[in-house]
């Protein structure tokens, strides 16, 4: 069975890098948005096992997207891609149900292997951001 994700970043040429990595890895991409709102609509519909949130969208910025998400599609998963890598991200992003963060900076290795560890309901975080959690 496919493992079904939803995208949503407000870079479309982004979006469409990500979603042939993923096609590629297997991934169904049943559905894209470009801010926060869209990505909260269409995972309430669509319920996929996955939604991959930029945090930087208009609207509504991904961390609160999650904990709609969370709240509203309750079988989605939520991984966050971003740049940032400050503390207090990613504890706003665990704090709100997020159950991987990973780096734009490492994106293509590490989105596969995110995904596939939060599919197992493990939580994943970008190396480099595990000592700052552990640190707080």
């Amino acid at each position: 069975m496919r493992r079904r994700i939803l995208l949503a970043d407000d870079h479309p040429m982004f979006r469409q890098g990500l979603k042939a990595l993923l096609e590629q890895e297997g991934f169904e991409i049943v559905a894209e948005a470009a801010d926060g709102h869209q990505a909260v609509t269409q995972a309430r519909q669509l319920e996929p096992d996955i939604a991959v949130l930029d945090i930087g969208m208009p609207l509504l910025n991904g961390i609160d997207a999650a904990r709609q998400i969370n709240k509203q599609a309750a079988n989605t998963q939520v991984i966050l891609l971003t740049m940032y890598e400050e503390e207090a991200y990613v504890l706003e992003a665990l704090r709100a149900g997020v159950r991987g963060y990973v780096l734009k900076a490492q994106a293509a290795a590490d989105l596969v292997s995110a995904i596939r560890e939060v599919l197992r309901n493990a939580v994943y975080l970008s190396p480099g951001i595990s000592k700052a959690v552990v640190d707080a």
